[in-house]
């Protein structure tokens, strides 16, 4: 097992799905983990935790000032911080305000923390940053705010990556599949061309072969460790 104890590590959206999951393994295998989200879980009151809106370049500043301020430097930015609206809507159904949500948290959110991740980034002898897209980029999205947030995020880091290339700093996107979180269960909860009496929400989740965020969380920490230094590029997963 990798040993990530001489890592600082901050997880955006890290209170719940692959957040929560890559979080918790990546502080199980020794890194100094901040948690960085809206609203921390009870049950981590004694975990190192900062409040952020993604959405607020005032607040993503702080957060990112704070890390330099009490750790001098970042090793690794994992961005996993979404949501889904939206789904199932043609777009002469799709309201503007809604589209500009969803784009608002998941891609200028991920601009936001790249941004002003970069300085203490810059302070690591190996930064990296880790940002998920997902395969609604790519193949059909039951929201068209969502596959095209996710699709900016894509291009977004593989720009970064070039950009970066040279300062030592390495990007990666990830890009998972369909995977077992809140945010996809209430995708599935919402689909609207199923008979919700005749088919159990657990039914149809099983019947989706959905993925655990634990197996994408094994991802992600090996990303952030050194043994990935040669990875480059956007990388799926099931």
């Amino acid at each position: 097992m990798m040993n990530l104890s001489e890592k600082i590590i901050v997880v955006v959206g890290g209170a719940s799905g692959i957040g929560r999951a890559s979080a918790a393994l990546c502080r199980e295998r020794g890194a100094t983990v901040i948690i960085a989200d809206q609203a921390v879980p009870a049950e981590w009151e004694a975990e190192l935790y900062c409040k952020v809106d993604v959405t607020d370049e005032g607040s993503v500043a702080e957060l990112f000032k704070h890390i330099e301020q009490a750790y001098d430097r970042l090793d690794a930015l994992i961005h996993t911080a979404s949501i889904l609206k939206g789904g199932y809507l043609k777009a002469d159904g799709l309201s503007l305000e809604t589209f500009r949500q969803v784009l608002d948290v998941n891609m200028i959110g991920t601009f936001l923390c790249s941004k002003y991740g970069l300085v203490p980034l810059r302070k690591s002898s190996r930064g990296v940053m880790i940002l998920l897209s997902s395969l609604a980029a790519t193949m059909v999205s039951t929201s068209l705010a969502y596959g095209a947030s996710k699709g900016g995020v894509s291009a977004l880091a593989v720009t970064l990556m070039n950009q970066l290339a040279g300062e030592g700093i390495r990007v990666n996107v990830v890009a998972p599949g369909s995977i077992d979180t809140p945010m996809k269960r209430g995708a599935i909860t919402a689909d609207p061309s199923v008979e919700k009496s005749t088919i159990a929400l657990e039914d149809r989740i099983a019947a989706a072969n959905l993925g655990t965020p634990e197996g994408v969380a094994k991802i992600l920490a090996w990303l952030v460790s050194d043994d990935a230094d040669y990875v480059r590029g956007v990388i799926t997963t099931r």
